[in-house]
């Protein structure tokens, strides 16, 4: 790769856990550590997640955001997004003022690497310079779409588009299904081993991401909490906690609850398993890869009464033999820590840019 290539992840300014951000900011520091010209792009001087510890490089380019929400707000408005828009955006413009002498400035020799989320116009910020789309999140490629069949605009098919990077062989297909003529690589996760690991001391613990299908939750546990069920077990949400605690509270959790929907991976079943947690619930699509019947309980995707059917039995079987599904939640962390190691990802991450960057000569 020429050295003056600089691969640019460009990447919101949120400053709260999000696992989509920590893998943006996790394939920089890897590309770096192998001798690629890598930098996260962020909007606003001086900012960085602090939420976890890095040491990842990072440039600011103010304009380039500026164009997103420029792009963003071409559509129709109530009187009140209007003045909203235009307030934001005034303020906006007086910070900009003090952020242009440290703005970098673009060249056609970059290459601007965009999460998904950024829309169906992405590809017209900055035009003439080479982009991928980073998308973590298939499910969510149409998000800002319509059902005008005379609109055919996508950046998928936008010539300064090079490739997608996707994070599942599930995502895999569905843009090969969608966009059959563009190139698409698969980048692996991976987990640390040093963080997610098992601990054989576990509670009568049922913890769960709240953030996800809370209706469903809420029936889940409701009806078992109304047979009995839950009877001398605690549950344990996981919210507004870093990644050590995460890990922590997966490490003393005996169950592990999946409500994934519609997910490109879905990375805390993954956390879970390596830690030791009896896995129920829903794939989520792209978390279909992990979820085998050897090392987990996959319920199908929204069949609330399969849910609480199953969990019944994991949870009975437990109190009965738990030696047997923990021996189960071992054989899970011992896949997940293999298969998905930190070597692997990094191969594939390296092995991805490279033919990305053979491509961008």
């Amino acid at each position: 790769m020429e050295s003056n290539t600089r691969i640019l992840f460009v990447c919101p300014d949120i400053n709260k856990p999000s696992g989509g951000i920590k893998q943006i900011y996790r394939q920089v520091d890897v590309l770096c550590k192998n001798g690629f010209n890598a930098h996260i792009l962020h909007e606003a001087y001086r900012f960085k997640c602090t939420w976890f510890d890095n040491a990842t490089p990072i440039v600011y380019n103010a304009s380039v955001f500026q164009e997103l929400n420029s792009l963003k707000q071409r559509r129709r408005r109530t009187t009140k997004e209007k003045i909203k828009y235009l307030v934001k955006n005034f303020i906006k413009f007086c910070k900009s003022f003090t952020r242009k002498n440290h703005d970098i400035e673009l060249n056609t020799n970059d290459i601007l690497v965009f999460p998904e989320i950024y829309g169906p116009r992405l590809a017209e910020v900055k035009t003439g310079i080479n982009k991928v789309i980073y998308n973590q999140g298939a499910y969510q490629t149409f998000f800002g779409y319509n059902l005008n069949l005379q609109d055919t605009d996508t950046p998928y098919h936008h010539k300064d588009i090079i490739g997608v990077v996707v994070n599942s062989e599930d995502a895999r297909q569905y843009m090969n299904l969608a966009f059959p003529k563009l190139k698409t690589y698969r980048v692996k996760y991976g987990f640390d081993s040093d963080r997610f690991s098992i601990n054989r001391s576990k509670k009568k613990q049922i913890c769960f991401m709240p953030r996800r299908l809370r209706s469903d939750i809420i029936q889940v546990i409701n009806i078992l909490k109304f047979n009995k069920v839950l009877e001398g077990w605690t549950i344990r949400p996981i919210e507004n906690m870093n990644e050590d605690e995460v890990a922590e509270c997966m490490k003393e959790s005996a169950i592990f609850l999946s409500f994934n929907i519609n997910e490109g991976f879905g990375m805390p079943p993954a956390e879970a398993m390596a830690c030791g947690c009896i896995v129920v619930g829903y794939p989520g699509q792209g978390g279909n890869e992990i979820f085998n019947e050897k090392f987990c309980f996959p319920v199908k995707d929204r069949d609330v009464k399969a849910y609480v059917k199953t969990l019944e039995k994991v949870i009975k079987a437990y109190e009965d033999n738990p030696k047997t599904l923990l021996n189960m939640a071992n054989n899970a962390s011992n896949h997940i820590l293999s298969s998905y190691s930190m070597t692997e990802e990094e191969n594939t991450i390296i092995e991805t840019w490279t033919r990305i960057s053979d491509q961008n000569n």
